[in-house]
């Protein structure tokens, strides 16, 4: 039995792809940074992180790797895994439709844990970082439709690869140790999608950011695993998905890094905290509702035609808690409706309990017509990046729709930098002053500068002034 696969993918990433990083891709990189830290923020004191913290803090420490806003200190792995945990809590994270995932919610927490283990610069960081990114999406683009159809959830699983990435180029892995550190990774990987609308669910990029550093870090210290995980009977793609081949990812491997997949397709960002298919519907309601202002007291029906996978992605089509809600397409419609703008606040247990929503929801109808269906070979493979339409039916028989392609913070109808830095003072003000957002702004954009001493201004244990 060969094993060429492995060795390939580890020649690729860790040596040929560093040198093909160009200024987009780190700038491209910066901009997960900062929107993940935005993100982290929304999260901050929430319960689930607090629980976290008393599952995996019972004794903070002085040293150690940080916690997003935090003066605790953790463990590397026990870091990562809050810090992910903590970015992807509110689903306001960054998406990547090919990976189909949440690319930075495990990818990110783990760079960041390293970079302050090995006391790397911001822009050694932000090179690890596009370096897993490259490794998680294209993996997302080899091993899906099927892998997800199963019932994975990619962020887990790819982002768990990525990490494990990262982390063996931070600390200089050689490449007996990063197969072995792939080995390891191999048997940490996991999160099913049974598991949305819970606070698992954000746990999945925790876990999948704190494998990545255990799985480097045990390598590093001779621990050993399988040398070639991606070849041969019961490697980790067969596994996985029924739709990969060794020979498919060997032929794909001059595709990397040209273009890098940060840069071109690009990021999702999300403008609304919620998860990305409900963010096309949501659109088509704020593009409604600014050309015609209807009432809710008036619409008799609302149809919302999708793809084939809404319904077996958006499972809680009457959810109970904030949580299911952000899972929920019938209720981030009639959020929509009756927020303008789908806000935080929009996703509390008692926003998604009101009494409005609920006498909304039961009007609304998901569709999935022929075109949109599995058995369109086009459709299977993207049914995420399908139009959505929204029509809306009025008790006095008038009928209304609006159809969008590609929702605001997709790479077709991108996020401004503007939109993105004030997400980010938005998701800080509750928390810190103007003059301590903008410190860490700007040490985010110093490439020479170290990532500990990011972290270490992220520290808002300190009353606000």
């Amino acid at each position: 039995m060969q094993h060429n696969l492995t060795n390939s993918l580890i020649d690729v990433c860790m040596h040929q792809l560093p040198k093909k990083l160009g200024v987009r891709d780190l700038e491209n990189a910066r901009l997960c940074l900062i929107d993940s830290l935005a993100c982290a923020f929304t999260a901050f004191e929430e319960e689930p992180i607090k629980a976290l913290k008393r599952t995996f803090l019972e004794h903070p420490s002085p040293f150690g790797s940080s916690l997003i806003g935090y003066k605790e200190k953790a463990r590397s792995d026990d870091a990562a895994l809050i810090n992910g945990s903590m970015i992807s809590l509110q689903l306001f994270d960054d998406n990547q439709a090919q990976m189909r995932g949440h690319p930075s919610g495990p990818l990110l927490p783990a760079v960041l844990a390293v970079a302050e283990d090995v006391n790397a610069t911001v822009e050694r960081a932000l090179m690890a970082f596009v370096l897993g990114y490259e490794l998680e999406c294209r993996l997302g683009v080899l091993w899906n439709p099927s892998h997800y159809e199963k019932g994975w959830h990619a962020t887990a699983t790819q982002g768990a690869f990525a990490a494990t990435l990262a982390c063996a180029w931070l600390r200089k892995l050689n490449d007996e140790q990063t197969r072995h550190a792939f080995g390891i990774c191999a048997s940490l990987a996991s999160g099913v999608r049974r598991n949305f609308g819970t606070m698992t669910m954000s746990l999945h990029s925790g876990l999948a950011a704190s494998n990545g550093v255990k799985a480097a870090k045990l390598a590093s210290e001779g621990f050993t695993a399988d040398l070639h995980v991606f070849d041969g009977d019961m490697n980790i793609g067969d596994v996985l998905s029924s739709q990969s081949t060794t020979r498919e990812i060997q032929e794909n491997l001059p595709l990397w890094g040209n273009p890098f997949m940060i840069s071109d397709p690009g990021c999702t960002f999300k403008l609304y905290p919620c998860g990305r298919p409900p963010l096309f519907a949501i659109d088509c309601v704020v593009e409604l509702q600014a050309k015609h202002q209807l009432k809710m007291s008036d619409i008799k029906q609302i149809e919302c035609e999708v793809s084939f996978m809404y319904p077996r992605t958006l499972i809680h089509s009457n959810p109970s808690n904030g949580l299911q809600g952000k899972t929920s397409l019938q209720y981030c419609v009639a959020a929509a409706f009756l927020d303008g703008r789908p806000n935080l606040k929009s996703f509390s247990d008692e926003s998604v309990n009101r009494a409005e929503a609920k006498h909304l929801i039961e009007r609304i109808k998901v569709v999935v017509p022929q075109h949109l269906s599995e058995e369109v070979p086009s459709v299977r493979k993207a049914p995420f990046e399908q139009p959505v339409t929204v029509r809306v039916q009025t008790n006095s028989g008038q009928s209304y729709s609006e159809t969008v392609q590609f929702h605001k913070g997709s790479p077709e109808n991108p996020a401004t930098q503007a939109n993105l830095r004030d997400k980010f003072n938005d998701a800080v003000a509750a928390w810190m002053t103007p003059s301590q957002a903008v410190r860490i702004l700007n040490l985010a954009h110093d490439d020479h500068g170290l990532v500990k001493d990011l972290m270490s201004a992220l520290n808002i244990n300190e009353p606000k002034a």
